[in-house]
């Protein structure tokens, strides 16, 4: 009887519920969630180790995160690779436990040390149980201070990478993006450059050894902790644990200025890397943009997300919804410390290749003639702030954009005012932004597919160079065949 009633109680509450809704008009979003970027202590140790500690205590769990201020921009020159393969071998053997030691020490703790490369830093991260935190950092410091190397585990490492190099040349997302970094940034920048079966053939134990040495030094790096901590302790923790580490090579090792990018084409180029057998073609539209310290960067971010951010983006939009070109398109600002670059990307049929270009190049043309109409620009700006606010939660990503700050020279309130700069982020400034950053005929369209299906197209658009999978200019491409 009770569950009778209760059933028809809830069952008029619903229909009471359901006759309020007008169904013509979405819902008006509620107010933003009060949250924002958490506040944290910074303390600068002795040895010139930077610290930053964020006490959360929604979770029993601890989050430490050293950041190495040179990454893959920092290889050395001619030998990609360094860098990442440095990183790669941090966990695998030191000189007080071996692999197989590290891993069965961190799978009894349920815990993850790990380490990774980017352009510009390479990081460190170990994660567990706050009441693990003493065992942690112990682990930590071990795979950050007193790596090995072993030759063993450097042969296995370049085995691999080198297998999954010889696979990635039938990818044409990865040929894309190396020629792209090749062509915006340049063959002999850093930034342009990318691993090869050579390159990685050619590392050896002292490449490693000598890229740690140089860059693994207190006074280049920053610890962040976030976590169930207590910021006093934790700071009396990490000046004890960090004591004995001390610089060891003279900072201008370093900071070593990365040579010239090449200057920008005056008008469209095309450059063509020929897949036989591709039915379809992978396209990037790309130039060179702004490094991550750029002061537009935060509201770039709206524009990007209008033009090309997933599926409401009008890219999207475009090349899918309305011309059945593709099953998705999107558009990108990468940035790093001493330059970035836009793309805006789309798979597409070999038969409509250069009608999607030319609708990517239409889109593009549209954000900067017209002010994007308020409800599309709203829908944007609080999918950006909400999407911002979620990643809150996240102890690794607040570690990571608390060093962020230092590493790129941000504004200390650069995260604390996020949210609401994309708020008030309005049309007119998304324009001009569109003026300033995406106007101009100075584009590099980069396209990996079947030469002799889509080259002639291709001519339309501009000069076309034709490649290979190795990214090596053809001297004779390839043709379509007569009648065809």
């Amino acid at each position: 009887m009770k569950r009778t009633f209760l059933s028809l109680l809830l069952g008029c509450a619903a229909a009471t519920g359901r006759a309020d809704i007008d169904r013509a008009h979405p819902p008006v979003p509620g107010p933003e969630p009060a949250a924002s970027f958490p506040d944290y202590q910074a303390r600068l140790l002795p040895n010139g180790l930077k610290i930053f500690v964020v006490e959360s205590h929604k979770q029993p769990t601890v989050t430490f995160r050293l950041l190495i201020k040179n990454g893959d921009a920092s290889d050395p020159a001619g030998r990609p690779g360094v860098a990442e393969t440095t990183a790669a071998l941090l966990n695998r053997g030191t000189e007080s436990r071996t692999a197989a030691e590290f891993a069965e020490e961190t799978d009894f703790l349920g815990a993850s040390v790990e380490a990774s490369s980017g352009e510009d830093a390479i990081s460190l991260s170990a994660s567990g149980l706050s009441k693990d935190a003493p065992k942690l950092l112990e682990l930590l410091l071990d795979v950050a201070l007193h790596p090995t190397f072993p030759e063993d585990q450097l042969a296995k490492q370049k085995r691999q990478k080198i297998s999954a190099l010889v696979e990635s040349k039938q990818r044409p997302g990865t040929l894309s993006a190396r020629l792209r970094g090749k062509l915006v940034y340049g063959g002999d920048n850093p930034y342009g450059a990318y691993t090869t079966e050579a390159s990685i053939g050619a590392i050896t134990r002292d490449d490693l050894v000598k890229f740690h040495h140089e860059f693994f030094s207190p006074d280049n790096a920053t610890l962040a902790v976030v976590g169930d901590v207590q910021t006093s302790e934790m700071a009396q923790t990490l000046a004890i644990a960090f004591a004995n580490w001390q610089v060891v090579a003279a900072d201008s090792v370093r900071h070593q200025p990365l040579p010239p990018f090449p200057e920008p084409p005056k008008n469209v180029t095309v450059h063509l890397v020929d897949r036989p057998g591709s039915v379809q073609s992978n396209i990037l539209v790309c130039r060179r943009a702004v490094a991550r310290n750029n002061p537009d960067v935060v509201e770039l971010g709206v524009l990007n997300s209008v033009l090309g951010g997933g599926a409401s983006g009008r890219l999207f939009q475009n090349l899918r919804e309305q011309h059945g070109y593709t099953y998705g398109s999107s558009s990108s600002f990468s940035t790093q410390r001493y330059g970035g670059l836009f793309s805006a990307s789309a798979e597409v049929r070999n038969a409509v290749t250069v009608s999607a270009i030319e609708e990517v190049f239409n889109e593009i043309r549209r954000i900067d003639a017209d002010p994007v109409p308020d409800p599309e620009l709203d829908r944007q700006r609080r999918y950006l702030a909400g999407s911002y606010l979620l990643s809150l939660e996240s102890p690794a990503r607040t570690a990571q954009r608390v060093q962020e700050i230092d590493l790129y020279k941000l504004p200390a309130d650069f995260y604390k005012t996020y949210a609401s700069r994309v708020e008030r982020t309005g049309a007119e400034a998304v324009k001009a932004l569109a003026d300033k950053y995406l106007g101009g005929d100075d584009w590099t369209v980069v396209v990996v597919g079947e030469a002799k299906e889509i080259k002639a197209s291709l001519d339309k658009l501009g000069p076309v160079t034709v490649y290979d999978t190795d990214l090596k200019p053809m001297a004779s491409p390839p043709v379509a065949e007569e009648g065809r």
